[in-house]
């Protein structure tokens, strides 16, 4: 990370976010392979189709990811809030991650 600009210590709060992002990249990735593998073995389209879409909301998390640690490397940027609509679709992505979750256990029986 950059230093600060005087008079303002972030701490290791931005850098915290910036792994977050990753590690939910991750999770989301390992969630939609458990999916798609549930689906493809199960052959059913709709828990296929919610493993693939997982795993594009994953890469779209690891990008953005990747944008933002970009964006905070560069000297004096300052740490921004996150905006309002990443934030809905990442709510929305875990919604859809637990669903798809729930559909594989049943999927089992």
């Amino acid at each position: 990370m950059t230093a600060a600009p005087e008079g303002r210590d972030p701490g290791l709060q931005p850098e915290r976010t910036l792994l977050a992002w990753g590690r939910t990249a991750l999770v989301l990735t390992v969630d939609a392979l458990l999916v798609l593998r549930a689906g493809l073995v199960a052959d059913r389209a709709a828990l296929t189709a919610t493993g693939g879409l997982l795993a594009a909301a994953a890469c779209g998390f690891l990008g953005y990811g990747l944008r933002r640690r970009r964006r905070l490397e560069r000297p004096g940027a300052l740490p921004r809030a996150v905006p309002a609509l990443p934030l809905r679709i990442l709510t929305a992505t875990v919604v859809v991650a637990a669903a798809g979750s729930a559909g594989c256990v049943l999927a089992g029986r």
